[in-house]
């Protein structure tokens, strides 16, 4: 009799008792991704019994029991907008966002006591996306460039006929105000122009991305994971269109890729704790991947080496497979953001791997063209390579070839602060060990003075 009622008493207890663990915010997240995480924690964490249920449009209740105790879990995902909107206010425990904590947020939850949301023991990456323009399957549409998605959704261009497509009236979908995929288009493509008035807004990305594939004039923009009905067009942006697949997701070299996060505040809950590790956890990033997003794992993928790309580039990369991860840097400097720094203790454990036993490390370092004066870009461009170097050998992980590569092989303009900042990177390189090669004259051994990784 006793398991008969159990779920009754479970419903019983959350409607008169607030939720043990609340996360709010990304409609992107929050849809699919945090409550795959959220049962599979609860069965990691021993608990069964689990039953999830949608109490209201984008709200979402888990329950679930252990050793005669119950515990709910409260997943609200009305837009990354909420996410420190909650958080300040106190009715959340975590923060989902599809970008990055605005300045001004970051500053009110400070003043709020939650301790500075924008650095690395609070935001925590929990996986990567590709923003995907999307149009009706039978689009003869393959490609497009990103200052042309700018004019079709701010208006500019209102007919197909102006991309020397067949004439046709161009249909806008677009997300709400709150939602962190919103903010992210609007920063990534729009940047000062207004999106048309004859877009029309969805709360819901699966509804925007249903519209689209209804009807053959439409277009869109949606999370990687839910092209589905839809085709997704290769974007360019200074350099060769390239697709939101996997690969150029994982190394952001794709025009709108963007990362997804996870805020925890300080003096967070041990729940809170437990589960935030947890979705960092292999196990983890497993179902990162089954929902549709690109995980944090590191893996080797076959050399594509651009037809522009300098002979000096095309000799070190030579033979070698190019690994999913970058690193990327601050203007003018070689320190490195919160995903960067526990990338490295990701790559780290990737070279200790038996597979990778008889392969070495290389790294290529690039500056965005106009970052610094043309005489300097060589040398800061080496500097981020050695610091990475500098990295890995405190973890005692040698490094073959180290190498800067100047403004060279940009991954898109320099025009706007995001496209400055994909150029302003670290490649890594994973090639078979020769005997003849020589350790890099640019790196020397680990010392206390190298930073930690956090």
């Amino acid at each position: 009799m006793r398991c008969a009622f159990l779920p009754l008493l479970l419903s019983l207890a959350a409607s008169t008792h607030a939720a043990d663990l609340r996360i709010h915010g990304s409609n992107t997240i929050g849809e699919r991704l945090a409550p795959a995480l959220v049962s599979d924690w609860l069965q990691a964490e021993g608990y069964h019994e689990i039953a999830s249920e949608q109490t209201a449009f984008e709200e979402t209740l888990i329950r679930a029991a252990r050793d005669g105790q119950s515990i709910s879990i409260e997943i609200h995902a009305h837009g990354s907008g909420t996410s420190a909107r909650d958080l300040i206010a106190g009715t959340a425990d975590i923060g989902m966002s599809s970008r990055p904590i605005k300045a001004d947020e970051a500053g009110a939850a400070n003043a709020a006591g939650l301790g500075q949301l924008d650095m690395p023991a609070h935001e925590l990456v929990l996986a990567l996306d590709g923003l995907s323009v999307v149009v009706h399957p039978d689009s003869p549409l393959a490609h497009i460039e990103k200052g042309t998605i700018r004019r079709i959704f701010s208006g500019q261009f209102s007919d197909w006929s102006q991309l020397g497509l067949p004439r046709g009236r161009i249909a806008l979908h677009a997300r709400d105000d709150k939602s962190g995929t919103w903010d992210s288009f609007r920063a990534m493509v729009l940047g000062d122009a207004p999106l048309s008035p004859r877009a029309k807004r969805y709360e819901s990305t699966a509804k925007l991305a249903a519209a689209v594939a209804s009807d053959p004039l439409a277009i869109g923009f949606v999370g990687m994971s839910e092209v589905k009905g839809v085709k997704a067009l290769a974007v360019s942006d200074g350099a060769p269109a390239v697709t939101p697949d996997t690969f150029h997701v994982a190394v952001e070299d794709y025009p709108l890729a963007r990362r997804l996060y996870f805020y925890l505040p300080a003096k967070s809950s041990d729940l809170a704790q437990r589960f935030v590790a947890f979705s960092l956890s292999d196990r983890a990033q497993q179902i990162v991947e089954r929902i549709g997003f690109v995980s944090q794992y590191i893996k080797p993928y076959p050399a594509v080496v651009r037809s522009d790309a300098p002979a000096d580039y095309r000799s070190i990369v030579q033979g070698a497979q190019r690994l999913s991860l970058n690193f990327r840097f601050g203007s003018g400097s070689s320190f490195l953001d919160s995903k960067a720094m526990r990338d490295v203790d990701r790559l780290a454990q990737f070279v200790r791997k038996p597979e990778n036993a008889d392969k070495e490390l290389r790294l290529v370092g690039f500056v965005a063209a106009d970052e610094v004066l043309p005489y300097s870009a060589w040398s800061l461009s080496n500097d981020r390579a050695d610091f990475i170097a500098e990295q890995l050998g405190a973890r005692e992980v040698p490094v073959a070839r180290v190498r800067g590569m100047g403004g060279a092989v940009p991954v898109a303009a320099n025009d706007s602060d995001i496209g400055r900042n994909r150029n302003r990177r670290v490649e890594v390189w994973l090639a078979n060990r020769h005997t003849q090669d020589v350790v890099s004259e640019s790196i020397s051994s680990a010392s206390s003075a190298v930073p930690a990784s956090p």
